[in-house]
């Protein structure tokens, strides 16, 4: 490759043109997919790589896998070298080969310019079952990855543009409803055929040589500012422990602990002294923990630059084997995101503790995610249900946080009371936010979410997961601020009697039982007497306190 002069108003339209890519790969895969977790509640990510697997421009839809993705594309690399050939499509979702947990299907193709091997383009989606013990594939309680679902190392898809039958009958034999993830993954790759496209078209262009200098360049640019922006602040050390409610098989809390020093334009993260891997499938992958710290750190740090593996020059990660962000395979992962979020807001508060002027509140880092293994009211054939219920930001020393959404290192949307209704023989009773559920303050958290689940005509098998039904591990306020309340999760029989439940649950529901969320809301931010009294009538007015 040769190493042309690019002047600064090219470099910022191909910069440009190349994060478009990614967004158009992102409205293809959301149009043509089948799934309602991907069309309705976009959770999946798209981006574009360097031919060496460095992530250089991508689609902002969920952080958790864009940080890791690249780890897959890498993966692929060393696994298939000199085999790798135009018009192959890999796939892969093994959590200890650079995926996160099984349900997040990896689809990457290689992008060739000229016959030269120039960059990737890849998808990361949630498909809502890929086999093993539980509908939906993830469970607390299982012990190792195995019974998990398929496990997929990075193999070809496509091979020089020829669907792959072989993986596709292996596949449909073993999943729960094979139409939904076989033509998922036919959206995902052709999300992926349109990124060799336009890079392609880039290149025909501005020529190839302008397209490689400038994916390059952006990594510099990243590394660049974000050493910038830590150069500004004081060098020293803070650190900050969180804890999760158990280790998802009624164990004890399982504590995660952050360490973290600045020195000059140099950050360096210490994750040692969080706990020893668990024994249920709370524990964090390699590529997860990553995308972890390329969140937080883009959050507190360089919240104005664009997101690329280049921010990761600027850090130096303290992270040994064993740990439940780092676990040993085979161990269990399924239900990785609870601790992910709670790795992310202990990251920050290590970071805050450093620098007490970034301070924020703690949002809700619940992530309450219902699966039921359902059928079609339509079809009748077997039909997964994925849902997501979100919670409450917490509050900042500008604002109030934000009421009812999937925070930190996730983006999902709650799943429409229609659309679950059309598709599953389940039930939306009620969706509203909690009144009172968030931390009071100057600038008060926002609420928690209010999901009620019924399930309708049949014996139903169900998976159900959260975080934060220990109130000592709520989400947190700051500057003085209130704290918030805790999740609870209550399942109604269909003879009325109610029980709190543990909210890690894989279990059979009888037809007209009931299970009833509400999410933590997010930390405030201040002390309450400094706020804005026209802001404490509206909070009256809307019936935003308990």
């Amino acid at each position: 490759m040769n190493n042309p002069h690019i002047d600064p108003v090219t470099f910022e339209v191909v910069a440009a043109a190349l994060t478009s890519v990614a967004e158009e790969m992102g409205l293809v895969l959301k149009r043509s997919s089948y799934s309602p977790i991907i069309r309705d509640m976009d959770d999946f990510s798209c981006a574009l790589f360097t031919a060496d697997g460095d992530l250089v421009a991508q689609a902002d839809y969920i952080p958790a896998q864009l940080g890791a993705m690249s780890l897959v594309v890498k993966a692929i690399i060393t696994r298939w070298g000199d085999d790798i050939a135009d018009g192959d499509a890999f796939v892969c979702n093994h959590p200890y080969m650079g995926a996160m947990h099984l349900p997040d299907v990896n689809v990457v193709t290689p992008i060739y310019i000229d016959g030269r091997l120039s960059g990737w383009s890849g998808t990361a989606a949630h498909h809502i079952d890929v086999g093993g013990v539980n509908p939906g594939s993830e469970g607390p309680e299982l012990q190792d990855l195995f019974g998990e679902g398929v496990v997929i190392p990075p193999i070809r898809l496509d091979i020089a543009g020829v669907e792959n039958r072989d993986i596709v009958d292996l596949l449909t034999e073993n999943i729960r409803d094979p139409l939904s993830t076989i033509s998922d993954l036919r959206a995902q790759r052709a999300a992926c055929r349109l990124g060799y496209r336009r890079v392609n078209d880039l290149a025909e262009q501005y020529g190839p040589d302008v397209v490689d200098a400038v994916m390059s360049r952006t990594l510099d640019v990243v590394e660049t500012a974000v050493r910038q922006s830590l150069s500004a602040l004081p060098d020293g050390t803070g650190e900050a422990e969180g804890f999760l409610d158990d280790d998802g098989r009624d164990g004890p809390p399982t504590r995660v602990h952050v360490r973290v020093s600045k020195t000059g334009d140099l950050l360096t993260i210490d994750i040692s002294g969080s706990d020893a891997q668990v024994a249920g499938a709370m524990n964090v992958p390699w590529a997860s923990a990553r995308a972890g710290i390329v969140y937080a750190v883009r959050s507190v740090i360089a919240p104005d630059i664009g997101a690329n593996d280049g921010l990761l020059r600027a850090v130096d990660i303290i992270a040994p084997p064993g740990t439940v962000l780092t676990p040993l395979p085979p161990a269990a992962v399924s239900i990785r995101h609870n601790t992910c979020q709670r790795f992310a807001d202990t990251l920050i508060r290590a970071m805050t503790d450093l620098w007490p002027e970034l301070a924020v509140a703690s949002s809700s880092v619940s992530f309450f995610c219902m699966n039921i293994g359902s059928t079609s009211p339509t079809t009748g054939r077997p039909a997964v249900m994925a849902d997501v219920v979100g919670g409450g930001t917490g509050a900042t020393s500008t604002c109030d946080g934000i009421d009812g959404v999937d925070t930190y290192m996730s983006n999902v949307g709650v799943m429409p009371a229609e659309v679950v209704e059309t598709n599953y023989r389940v039930r939306i009773l009620r969706n509203e936010f909690v009144s009172g559920s968030q931390g009071l303050g100057e600038f008060n958290g926002g609420m928690g979410i209010r999901r009620e689940y019924q399930i309708l005509d049949h014996d139903q098998r169900a998976t159900f997961y959260g975080e934060q039904t220990n109130g000592d591990f709520a989400p947190c306020g700051a500057a003085g601020g209130g704290h918030a309340h805790s999740t609870t999760v209550t399942v109604i029989s269909p003879d009325g009697a109610r029980r709190v439940v543990n909210d890690k649950t894989s279990t059979t529901l009888a037809a007209g039982t009931v299970v009833l969320v509400e999410t933590a809301g997010g930390g405030g931010f201040g002390p309450v007497e400094r706020r804005d009294p026209v802001l404490a009538a509206r909070d009256r007015r809307e019936g935003r306190l308990a």
